[in-house]
């Protein structure tokens, strides 16, 4: 079953990742809309000039802020509450992972090597698997 999610905002500053990321989106969710935060500040005045977006993807590490820092801020606004977060990062680390969750994050992704990696974690994320916190 597909979530009707009409938009996903991620933030990462690989072109590579992210290129990646919306073309395995255009092959498993066609529908859905991809915007692009290249840092966590740009994703920050993203999300506040834009209609509330159905998910929203951080890189862990990214320049100006962090997505750590980014997943703090935006679950502080209570306008976002409901918006599920997926962490998408090359830390496997437990620690990394566990900040994450207790933050707020609903998912935590290792990002995959391959572009069927990543067409694996889009859809599991348009089967709605950033609906339920981990």
């Amino acid at each position: 079953m597909l979530y009707n999610y009409k938009q996903i905002v991620i933030a990462d500053d690989d072109e590579d990742d992210i290129a990646m990321f919306k073309e395995a989106v255009a092959e498993v969710c066609p529908a859905v809309d991809v915007l692009v935060a290249e840092n966590g500040v740009e994703l920050l005045s993203l999300i506040d000039e834009i209609p509330k977006p159905n998910a929203i993807l951080l890189d862990l590490n990214m320049p100006l802020k962090s997505g750590k820092d980014c997943l703090v801020e935006i679950r502080a606004k209570e306008e976002f509450d409901i918006v599920p977060i997926g962490m998408l990062s090359t830390s496997d680390t437990k620690s990394e992972i566990d900040y994450c969750l207790k933050k707020g994050a609903n998912h935590y992704f290792v990002k995959p090597h391959s572009f069927e990696g990543m067409k694996s974690i889009v859809t599991a994320i348009c089967n709605g698997v950033l609906t339920q916190r981990i």
